[in-house]
Formats: C-alpha cells, sequence, structure tokens
C-alpha cells in the first residue's frame, strides 16, 4: 500500500510539472526525455538495491506483454499526455487522469478476472466519485482534442497496468529498467533522425528530473504495489495521483482551489481508508501449478503457500529456518484453506456471490 501511496504521490506531481515544459519541445522529445531520466534514476536504484535481494528475472515468454508495457506506457501514453498538456491548464489535465484508475479498473475486473470485496468496491466508488466531482468542476479551459489526448493517455497506461500486473512476479526493477530504455532510446532516436532539435539546457535537465522520480521511481513502486494488491486494488490507489496534482497545481501554480476540490479530497481520503481497512478472507481452493518468484520460507509464521522443498545441494539447502528471500522455479501443490488475501498471482479464483 505503502509503495503504491508513493507511485501515486511521484506520478501525480510529474503532470503539472511537465505541463512547464511542454512547449519547449516536440511531445515526442518531451516523452523521450521523461523516459530517458527515468531510465537514470533506475539505474541509480539498481546500484542500491541489486544485491540486497533476491528476484525471478525475465523469462522468454515474458517478452511480449514487455513490449507492450514499453510501447503503451512507455511511448504511447507519455506522448499523449504532453501534447494534451499543450491543449489544456494543468489542472485540468491532471484531474482527467483520474480516467486510468477507471480503465485500469475495469481492465482488472471485467478482463483480468480480478474480484473486489464489498469494501474495496465502496473505496472506488469514493475516491472515483471524488475525481468526477473534481472534474466536473474544471473543464472550463479544456479542449475536446486536449480531452482525448489525456484520455488516449489514460487508456494506454489501464492495458499497461493490467499487462505490468502479470509481470509482477519477475524483478520489478528490472521491468522497469527495461521498459524506460525500450521506450526512451526509439523515441529518441525517431526525434532525432526526424530533424527535432532539443530543449534549452535548464528544459533537458528539469524534465530529466521529472522523469527520474516521476516516471523512474514511480514506476518501480507501482510495479511493486501490483504484485501485493493487484491491479484493480492498485487502480483505487493510484486514484489518489490526480488529486496530487491538483493540490501542487494550486499551491505551486496558484491555480485557485475551490469548494469541489475540497469535497473530492475528502472523499478521496476516505476512500484510502477504506481501503486500508479491507479484509477479504474465505475458504477457497488453488490448483496445482509451477512458477518462479520470489518468495521465502517464514519459520515462524508459516507460508500458506510456499511449502516445498529444496533439491539437495540447492544454495537454500540447510538455511530453511532463516527465512530469507529467494527465487526460483516451484511447483504449487493443490490446497484448500480459508486466510486473507488479495487478487494477487496465486488468487485468481473465482468467488460466490457476496465474497
Amino acid at each position: 500500500m505503502i509503495a503504491g501511496l508513493l507511485a501515486a504521490l511521484f506520478f501525480g506531481l510529474s503532470a503539472p510539472l511537465i505541463s512547464v515544459f511542454s512547449r519547449d519541445g516536440s511531445p515526442l522529445m518531451i516523452a523521450a526525455l521523461l523516459y530517458g531520466g527515468a531510465t537514470f534514476g533506475l539505474l541509480i536504484v539498481r546500484g542500491f538495491v541489486v544485491h540486497q535481494q533476491e528476484e525471478s528475472p525475465i523469462q522468454r515468454q515474458d517478452l511480449p506483454p514487455l513490449l507492450g508495457i514499453s510501447i503503451l506506457g512507455g511511448m504511447v501514453g507519455p506522448i499523449c499526455l504532453v501534447q494534451g498538456l499543450t491543449l489544456l491548464p494543468a489542472g485540468s489535465a491532471s484531474l482527467l487522469l483520474n480516467l486510468e484508475a477507471v480503465f485500469t479498473l475495469l481492465i482488472a475486473v471485467l478482463i483480468g478476472r480480478e474480484h473486489l470485496s464489498g469494501k474495496g468496491l465502496i473505496a472506488a466508488v469514493l475516491i472515483l466519485s471524488g475525481a468526477v466531482l473534481l472534474t466536473d468542476s474544471s473543464f472550463d479551459g479544456a479542449t475536446l482534442q486536449g480531452t482525448l489526448l489525456i484520455g488516449g493517455a489514460c487508456l494506454a497506461w489501464g492495458i499497461d497496468n493490467n499487462l505490468s500486473q502479470r509481470l509482477s512476479l519477475r524483478d520489478p526493477l528490472q521491468i522497469a529498467l527495461l521498459k524506460a530504455i525500450g521506450a526512451s532510446a526509439p523515441m529518441l532516436i525517431l526525434a532525432l533522425a526526424s530533424g527535432q532539435s532539443l530543449p534549452a539546457a535548464p528544459a533537458v535537465l528539469g524534465l530529466l528530473a521529472i522523469g527520474t522520480v516521476g516516471y523512474g521511481l514511480s514506476i518501480w513502486l507501482d510495479l511493486l504495489a501490483l504484485r501485493h494488491l493487484g491491479a484493480a486494488r492498485e487502480a483505487v490507489v493510484f486514484a489518489t495521483a490526480p488529486f496530487v496534482g491538483v493540490l501542487f497545481s494550486v499551491l505551486a501554480l496558484r491555480e485557485a482551489f475551490t469548494g469541489a476540490m475540497a469535497m473530492a479530497s475528502a472523499l478521496m481520503l476516505l476512500g484510502v481508508a477504506v481501503l486500508l481497512k479491507e479484509h477479504h478472507a474465505h475458504w477457497h481452493r488453488h490448483q496445482a501449478f509451477r512458477h518462479a518468484h520470489r518468495h521465502k520460507h517464514d519459520p515462524v509464521v508459516g507460508d500458506l503457500h510456499h511449502s516445498h522443498l529444496h533439491p539437495e545441494g540447492s544454495p537454500s539447502t540447510g538455511n530453511a529456518q532463516q527465512g530469507y528471500w529467494h527465487a526460483h522455479e516451484h511447483q504449487h501443490e493443490p490446497i484448500e484453506h480459508y486466510h486473507p488475501h488479495v487478487s494477487d498471482a496465486h488468487h485468481r479464483h473465482r468467488h460466490q456471490q457476496g465474497l
């Protein structure tokens, strides 16, 4: 939950900041610089955490969804956003980013077969109601073209979030870094090849800095949230990002703070509070399946899903009581049990009505 809120905070700040530089270059060049900054920031993070945790690396079967998130989330989304920011006030554009949560939630529940409990649905309604309340009072300066561009960006990111959730058991830092490189390099090459020039040095540095935090760190933290929450719940948490953008626009860009904004803020904060108190538990059955990801065997409280043995001579042999994090391919045997859970990779089962 904390990772998701931080990802929303960093991304929410990025939209109004990008609007400051949106006319300093083409949307393609600006998007390339944003993801260039993301690449730089993630390389720094990699230097600090790469030896501190065991993760399952990208596999060959992961390449199609990785390509999808690089194109949709890394190219289409940012280009549409930057172009839309040239046509809309920063506050209006920030508020329209609430559509990302709507698209992510709909795709996760209707297509991805994720589950939201009663409290989860209440939280979603509260936060999205706040989004609608904010948006409804902010279209004075919007244009249809700008609205459609921001909507297109949100749809691309909604698909991106659901594809990313399918990759969330892999190394999130590796996924984020490959996505950033896979987006920034082609866009930069295409921009330069088409004769587009770099913005002035202050704009370049500003966009790289925004990309480092608002895209690099945000993508990595969002992947961690997707792993633990599922795409539907992550969408509810991430719906706070536009509120952050509006707040920054009011405080830093001196836009007016209306009564609708105050009411929407209360609704969104209440929705996050409800989600924090969500407790989804029932008797369910797991089918047998095999996969690889980061996990540990907790000797104190036990692990309901990872009770497998390790081959003789493997690095974990003799250390099972340490409960340390490690990653390898392992088999899940069929099991029926009762415990709290979310729609993560281990819990994509059907639910009876009312559960």
